[in-house]
């Protein structure tokens, strides 16, 4: 699958693992209908190419025809629009992002019907999913506790707009070319299957995301609150620090049971030398009931003085040279004198004065 800023399936699957000794990820079996050809306008949007497609949708990036702004064009499958799933609901997303508000999340800022297909306009990102660049080589422990701080700040708006994500994984982050506005470099993307608190969920019954990182209460079918994106967060980490998932089985089922009934493997099992603090906020991360999960604070507390405790010392001092002995023209130790201070003039003045007075003395 073609990796894009804003495709997701609402599936019952595991997402494919990792880089060795986990395999990598087969290629998309999404279907190929409803494709944009390039050139083609949707609404005021021209097409240029598509960057990547899911389950649900497919994502092109377009450029609008009098202004020349580039974005990308989000627009849904027709197969896929049918039952609870209404282009109101997928339209939704929009109203999702801008209730957070936070620069972290991808800002969506038009919508429309595309031969009876909704789609969103949103900003076109530069720079690579936190998925593909797992995919490419084992990222720097560092980088990615820089990340996950930047995630727990996203999250931490998220929930105070009574928002759940309910699906954060690898190929929802992206990971900008160039530092963001506040040196931030990370945006949360796909918001379609976010649960609203107090509002009806259009995706009841469903496990709305990808099965390696649900919460165990999502599965349950049972009351979501933003302890589920901190179980997703824990999944999220070990990929990153650890190189796996915590949890990884041959079907479905099988990891449904892992994420019910197992106890999760500590991260020291593949990290050796990780710090005590973060071994032990992992594991409490993925604790089966959600208020027995830490808090954002905590996490981000304890991702920082890891963190700290992983950046390179800064390197010494260079010494000194000593200073060179001034010398005469005959290569003898020069005469050398105090700096000028105006002080000085006031001590002259006061010794003259002094030596007139006693001259003038009998």
């Amino acid at each position: 699958m073609a990796h894009a800023s804003t495709v997701d399936t609402i599936a019952l699957r595991p997402e494919p693992c990792r880089p060795p000794p986990i395999p990598r990820r087969p290629a998309s079996t999404c279907p190929e209908g409803d494709t944009l050809a390039a050139e083609s306008k949707v609404g005021e949007w021209r097409v240029a190419s598509e960057l990547g497609r899911g389950g649900m949708a497919s994502v092109h990036a377009v450029t609008h025809a009098e202004f020349g702004k580039r974005a990308a064009l989000k627009i849904a499958h027709r197969s896929a629009l049918s039952g609870a799933y209404t282009p109101d609901v997928f339209l939704r997303e929009a109203r999702v992002v801008h209730a957070v508000a936070h620069p972290g999340v991808i800002d969506v800022f038009a919508t429309g019907m595309h031969d009876d297909r909704p789609y969103l306009v949103m900003e076109r990102l530069a720079g690579a999913t936190l998925g593909r660049m797992v995919d490419t080589a084992p990222l720097p422990r560092a980088e990615g506790l820089a990340i996950l701080i930047e995630l727990v700040d996203i999250l931490r708006a998220t929930h105070a707009a009574g928002v759940v994500h309910r699906d954060l994984k690898l190929d929802n982050v992206f990971v900008l070319a160039e530092p963001y506005a506040r040196d931030r470099r990370v945006k949360l993307l796909d918001w379609g299957v976010a649960h609203v608190l107090g509002q009806d969920d259009p995706f009841r019954g469903l496990i709305a995301g990808t099965l390696t990182y649900v919460a165990p209460e999502q599965i349950r079918g049972g009351a979501l609150t933003g302890a589920a994106d901190i179980y997703s967060l824990a999944v999220l980490a070990y990929h990153v620090l650890c190189r796996r998932p915590p949890f990884a089985a041959a079907n479905d089922l099988a990891l449904v049971h892992l994420h019910l009934r197992a106890e999760p493997p500590r991260a020291s099992t593949a990290w050796s030398s990780i710090p005590p603090a973060l071994d032990a906020l992992l594991f409490d991360m993925l604790a089966k009931v959600p208020a027995q999960r830490p808090t954002l604070d905590e996490i981000e507390r304890v991702l920082r003085e890891t963190l700290a405790l992983l950046a390179p010392a800064p390197p010494p001092e260079p010494p000194q040279p000593e200073p060179m002995p001034q010398l005469d023209v005959l290569g003898r130790p020069a005469l050398t004198f105090p700096p000028f201070h105006a002080g000085w003039i006031g001590l002259a003045v006061a010794i003259a004065g002094y030596c007139c007075l006693m001259s003038a003395l009998p």
